[in-house]
């Protein structure tokens, strides 16, 4: 068995392959085109089939592993935060990045990372430019609402300018940039709504959005978030490993008798966290009220926002036992607490 390893860029590589005794048995600079690949695969010295390759999830790496896998040869994903040979090497190049992923894959301590499924990936890509939209839209709305409030357009006839007589009054008169933002902001709502058919069409595709949509607080957006960042939540064996995984578990600095919690770690998936806190905001009284008095009896001690990232937390242990045992949510259901175990601290990532 060979090993190949790869130091991707996005208009450039370097492929380094050794044999079962480490001794570099090729080398060569790839351009990142399909048919540069092609030719370069053409070139390699051994057959395909032998060949394990190890590469970082950087540039157009899904491409790249798909075109090498279709010829044969087993790709390993590097776990983006756990390559510190490379990082910390005092001596780095392309070349030497390519020979210390080979060697890491060739003696074993290669850290992988979980390769998402491309309808997941596909799926996780939908969400993030609709989000990336929604964000824009709500910057414009912020303008408007500053840009009015400076010239005391708020106080007149028709107040908040995007309430409807707000708007009408602006459209109305003279203020040059508040139409054309409003204009802007009309047609980013117009591109949203191809999202949000195309998700309403996507969400029978995932069962477990049914389920997780039983729970107050999340709608259909937000589930097939959670789904598209979580991927597989049986590859998780606890709660509490999944919230580690999403970098909502505390951080520790313990020593000896003394031991001591930070804040979040703020590791893995942003857009989890994003939406599980948003979760977190629109549980009430009124609509869950045995996760309300969760964070009431924690906001007097840390805190209304530490509270509200708690809840986060333990919602994100109460989804896990919901989809791994296929249970919709039950208030009376005793599901376990979400106190973090330090081996809980150690999960790997996912591309």
């Amino acid at each position: 068995m060979y090993t190949l390893g790869i130091d991707l860029h996005k208009k450039s590589s370097v492929w380094v392959l050794i044999d079962e005794q480490r001794t570099e048995v090729w080398k060569q600079n790839v351009p990142c085109h399909p048919n540069n690949v092609s030719i370069a695969v053409e070139k390699i010295p051994v057959s395909p089939k032998e060949i394990q390759v190890a590469i970082e999830p950087v540039a157009g790496w899904r491409w790249v592993s798909q075109q090498l896998e279709d010829v044969g040869m087993k790709v390993h994903i590097a776990h983006p935060r756990k390559i510190q040979l490379i990082a910390k090497s005092t001596k780095k190049n392309d070349d030497e990045d390519s020979r210390t992923l080979a060697n890491l894959l060739h003696s074993g301590f290669f850290p992988e990372a979980h390769r998402t499924k491309e309808e997941i990936y596909q799926l996780r890509l939908l969400l993030r430019e609709r989000t990336f939209i929604v964000r824009q839209r709500t910057s414009v709305k912020n303008q408007l609402h500053g840009i009015a409030t400076t010239q005391g357009l708020h106080l007149i006839a028709g107040g908040n300018p995007l309430f409807k007589k707000g708007k009408a009054g602006i459209m109305m008169g003279e203020n040059f940039v508040l139409k054309e933002l409003h204009l802007l902001e009309e047609d980013l709502g117009k591109r949203i709504k191809p999202f949000d058919d195309k998700l309403h069409r996507e969400i029978k595709n995932f069962p477990e959005a049914n389920i997780l949509q039983t729970m107050p607080g999340v709608g259909g957006i937000t589930a097939l978030t959670i789904i598209a960042e979580v991927d597989d939540f049986k590859r998780f064996k606890t709660g509490r490993k999944l919230t580690s995984f999403a970098g909502l578990v505390p951080r520790q600095r313990s020593s000896g008798e003394t031991v001591r919690y930070g804040s979040i770690t703020h590791n893995g998936s942003a857009p989890l966290r994003t939406v599980l806190v948003e979760t977190a905001m629109r549980i009430r009284e009124g609509n869950a009220p045995e996760l309300f008095a969760f964070v009431k009896r924690l906001t007097p001690i840390c805190g209304a926002k530490k509270a509200r990232v708690a809840l986060a937390r333990k919602l994100l242990v109460i989804m896990w036992k919901m989809v791994t045992t296929n249970t919709p949510y039950n208030p009376k259901f005793p599901f376990s607490s979400c106190t973090t175990k330090v081996s809980d601290l150690d999960t790997g990532t996912g591309v």
